[in-house]
This record gives structure tokens, C-alpha cells and sequence, in this order.
């Protein structure tokens, strides 16, 4: 049931109102949002998931922060005190850690990084994020393939990454629309 739902969603119906304004509400702060001080790791994770909570992803614990140091999916802090940069990647991380493997993230931020820097990266991942919220939020989700096909590899990446954890939250909010009737 929940298949055929999703592709009448895929296939271009529409999107009831109540997952509109989901939607809409969603976004992720751009580098100059986040902190500039100097964090304990319990201020960034609940920061991290305040951030997170209204995209119904796992959220990060503990143990999943001292997961991404141990295999260097984010870059240690100084002594134990975190950045902007580590905020950055954990709330990157918690987005896409439901569609990607760790690895596989950590591959992709060392790739951006070797084209841009950290506040770009992260920026460019915030817009891409914040364009497609606003796109499904305003026409429903879109036709992944004509639409990105053209773009660069990173754009293409980054938005396809985006749209697959979105549709993931699109596929619960369904089953529960579905089991609240």
C-alpha cells in the first residue's frame, strides 16, 4: 500500500496538505547560523539534534560522535572543545547516515574539501538541502533524472543524497497517514 502511495506521489499527485507543511517547515542553518564558540560535545549533539529532530532521522548519541572521530568521518577537536566545523559535519552526518555509510560520507566531505572549504561545502550542502525542502514543500517532489542529469557531479550528488533521505521522511510520513485512517 504504502508503494503504490509513494508512486502516485512519484508519478506527479500531489502531496496532502499536512506533508506540505511539514515540508515547508524544515530547514538547516547556513555557516554563519551555527555557534562560534567553543562547544562540549553534549552542547553539539543537542544542538546538532535540535537541528535534525524535525526530520525524523535517527538522532546522534554519545557514542556515534566518538564513532566518527575513532574512524575520522569528522576532524578531532582541539583538546575537547568542538567548532563550527565538527557541527557542520555532524549535522551533515546525521542527515545522510539513514541513505550512506560512513565511509561513504566521509568520502564525499574529503572530496568537497579538496574543491572548497569547510564553510563553502557546508553552505553549498544547507542550499541544496533548503532548495529541495522548498521545492517539494511548493510542487511535490521531482523528476530526479531529467533535472539533474546537466548539473556537476557535486550538485548532482549532493541533491540526489537530499532527495533520497527526504523521501525516506515522505515514505514515513505516508505509513503513518496511512495507519492514523
Amino acid at each position: 500500500m504504502v508503494y503504490k502511495l509513494l508512486n502516485k506521489v512519484i508519478e506527479g499527485d500531489q502531496m496532502d496538505s499536512k506533508q506540505l507543511e511539514n515540508f515547508a517547515k524544515m530547514s538547516l542553518p547556513k555557516w554563519d547560523e551555527l555557534p562560534n564558540i567553543e562547544l562540549h560535545l553534549d552542547q553539539v549533539i543537542d544542538l546538532a539534534n535540535n537541528y535534525l529532530r524535525p526530520l525524523e532521522v535517527d538522532l546522534l548519541t554519545p557514542t556515534m560522535m566518538h564513532n566518527y572521530l575513532k574512524q575520522a568521518v569528522i576532524i578531532r577537536p582541539q583538546g575537547k572543545l568542538y567548532g563550527r566545523m565538527q557541527l557542520a559535519a555532524v549535522i551533515i552526518i546525521g542527515c545522510l547516515k539513514s541513505i550512506l555509510s560512513l565511509d561513504e560520507i566521509k568520502r564525499g566531505f574529503e572530496a568537497e574539501l579538496k574543491l572548497t572549504s569547510s564553510r563553502r561545502a557546508y553552505n553549498n550542502f544547507v542550499n541544496a538541502f533548503n532548495e529541495e525542502v522548498q521545492r517539494i514543500s511548493q510542487h511535490g517532489p521531482r523528476n530526479l533524472w531529467n533535472e539533474l542529469l546537466a548539473e556537476t557531479a557535486v550538485v548532482s550528488l549532493q541533491h540526489s543524497a537530499i532527495i533520497s533521505m527526504l523521501t525516506k521522511k515522505m515514505a514515513k510520513d505516508l505509513l503513518s497517514d496511512l495507519e492514523e485512517k
